[in-house]
Order: structure tokens, then sequence, then C-alpha cells
């Protein structure tokens, strides 16, 4: 029997289930009772007389006190209600079984007294069979509704995580390229205009595309070389920049911003001064089943003797697309961050075949 029908369907989806399930048992009695005397229809006609209280007792339990009393953690009270309401119901089938079957289709019988104790608990004993299936199909489908409801918020609290995380940008670097675009502008270079364009369009990216779960690989590298070009304006001649691609293609899916922060760290910490040289190398490829990303940068002399220098691979950013990549890419991405002498190294495989 369907337990997400009978319990969570339309009404008449839930009668339809009850009654299927009510035949059943009259037919299943009638033919255990009626079958070694070889008088089926009276015994058919005996269930049929019996089966009143089972129904309001199922119904009492199943559909009232359950969702009202056991689902609301009122277990106490659900168990006196239970047991109540059992020896009540045993009670109505003793004077069914007395002044209506025996009194009307099983004259030859002898009527017992109303408790007598082996008759009372026979009756207990039907009332307890016949709930047990209708119970213990509601107690799994609130279980597997809990499961589904607890499920639902992790679902939602992982994407409002997500959508927070993937909010945390920090566009500090715009206020360098704004500097330098002023810059330009004072000096009237013919430059300015694309600078403004750039701008345009890496803004346009980081306001619309940050909220889409997954976006095109070849936009996101799009992205990052807007992003790069933006970051040359600053630097000028003073450091020299290697960017490639390799078999990146149109099916391939990546969540946005997720490459972004290891750039955004080595022009960060490659340069410390106005006058020292500096280098990167960015690479990017993709394969059937993998993106890889390799950045490398050179780092200021005597970085690791500089005690007012932060980690670059500790900050809130990196921390951040590690949590991001846990909860997107888990045990489908592979991270590797080394502190060279003189540079720092990142290595980021993702597993992007099943990404979209």
């Amino acid at each position: 029997m369907n337990d997400s029908v009978m319990y969570s369907g339309s009404t008449s989806q839930k009668i339809k289930m009850y009654t299927i399930y009510w035949l059943g048992y009259i037919l299943l009695f009638s033919l255990i009772q009626g079958l070694p005397t070889a008088d089926f229809w009276r015994a058919l006609s005996n269930e049929c007389y019996s089966v009143p209280p089972k129904i309001l007792f199922v119904l009492l339990i199943v559909e009232v006190a359950m969702p009202l009393l056991f689902f609301k953690k009122k277990r106490a009270l659900f168990i006196i209600i239970y047991v109540l309401s059992i020896l009540f119901f045993a009670f109505i089938q003793r004077l069914i079984d007395n002044y209506i079957i025996i009194a009307f289709n099983l004259t030859e019988w002898k009527i017992e007294p109303l408790f007598s104790a082996p008759a009372y608990l026979y009756n207990v004993i039907k009332l307890q069979f016949v709930i047990t299936i209708p119970l213990a199909i509601k107690l799994v489908y609130y279980l597997a509704e809990e499961k589904n409801r607890v499920q639902a918020i992790l679902s939602e609290k992982l994407e409002a995580e997500l959508f927070s995380l993937r909010n945390q940008f920090h566009p500090h670097f715009l206020f360098n390229v704004l500097n330098s675009l002023y810059s330009k502008i004072l000096s009237k270079s013919d430059d300015s205009a694309e600078i403004v364009l750039q701008i345009s369009d890496f803004l346009r990216y980081s306001v619309y595309d940050v909220n889409s779960r997954h976006i095109p690989l070849e936009k996101e590298i799009e992205y990052l070389k807007n992003y790069i070009s933006l970051q040359q304006l600053r630097f000028d001649n003073r450091l020299e920049l290697s960017f490639s691609t390799n078999g990146i293609c149109k099916n391939q899916f990546i969540e946005p911003f997720l490459i972004l922060p290891f750039i955004e760290n080595s022009f960060k910490y490659c340069l410390d001064d106005a006058y020292s040289q500096a280098w990167i190398t960015i690479s990017i490829s993709a394969s059937e089943d993998w993106l890889t990303i390799k950045i490398e940068n050179s780092l200021p002399p005597d970085f690791s003797k500089n005690k007012n220098m932060e980690n670059p691979y500790s900050g809130v950013g990196i921390a951040n697309v590690k949590r991001r990549l846990e909860l997107l890419y888990p045990n489908q991405h592979n991270l590797i961050i080394k502190n060279e002498e003189d540079s720092f190294f990142v290595s980021l495989k993702i597993k992007i075949n099943d990404t979209h």
C-alpha cells in the first residue's frame, strides 16, 4: 500500500485506499472464520456487523490522535488516549457480539458476560491487529516527511550559505582601477572609453551572474580576462603576465567566482611597491571530466621576512572559496597550495562533467 497516497494524497485517494484496506480485511476474516464451517456468507455478515467500530477506532487514532498528539510530541497523552480508546471500542464490540451477531446470526452460541476476560481480550487483540498496518504506514510516512523536511531545510540553508558566499565579493581593486582611469582621463588617453566599457562589463557580470548556480566556463574565462586587463592598468610594464587556456568547450559549466579569488591574490601579493618587477602565470585547461587551474605568482624580495605581510592564502576570500568547493564539489575537487621561497603556487582541479 502506497503510504504517500494513503496519507498525503487527496481525500478521494485516501477514501479509496481505506476502502480497499477494509474490504481486504473483511474478506480475509470472513474466509478465516467461514471456510472451516463451510458457512462463508454468515461469517461475511458477522464481519460487516463488527467492522464499523473498528473503522472508527482506526480513524480516531491514525487520523486524529497521531497528528494532534503523537506527532506533536505529546506521546504520554497519546498513549492514554490509545489505551482508553481500544478498551472502549472493545466494549462496543462486545455489545455487537452479544446483542446483534449472537442474537441474530449465531443463535446456537451462548452469550458471554460483557466483561468476560477471554472474549474481551479477543476483541482487544482484533482491534490491535486491525490498526497495526495503518498506524505503521502513517508512522513511516511521517518519518519520511520529517526526513524530507529536514533535507529541505538543509537545502535552503545550503542555498542561502552559497548565496552569501557568492556575494562576498570584495571589489577593492575597483578603486585602484578607477584611480587609473582618472589618470587616463586627465592625460586624455585613447584607452579611457575602452576602460569604462570593461568596467561596465565587469560590474554587469558581478551583479547578475553571481546569482547563477552554474555558468558556461567560456563566460567565466572572459570575465577573468576582463578582470586581468583591468588589473594590468595598475602595473604598466612592471608585471609580466602569461594567461593560457586549453580544451575549453561550450558544454562545460562552473560555479561563478571560484577561480577569481586565487587570481586576485596573485595580483595583490606579487608587488609590494611602485618600483619592483613581478610575474604571474595562469593556466586553465579542461578535459572531458576535469577542469585544471594552475596559478603561480612571484613574491616581493624578503616577503617571508616581512611580518606586516599576511599569508596570501589565509584570508577571507580563500576561506570563502574553500567552503564553496566543499559544498558544491564534495569529493570532486583537489586544491593544492604551495608556498615556495620566492613564489606562491595554486593548483585546483574540479570535476566538471556533471556540473550542469
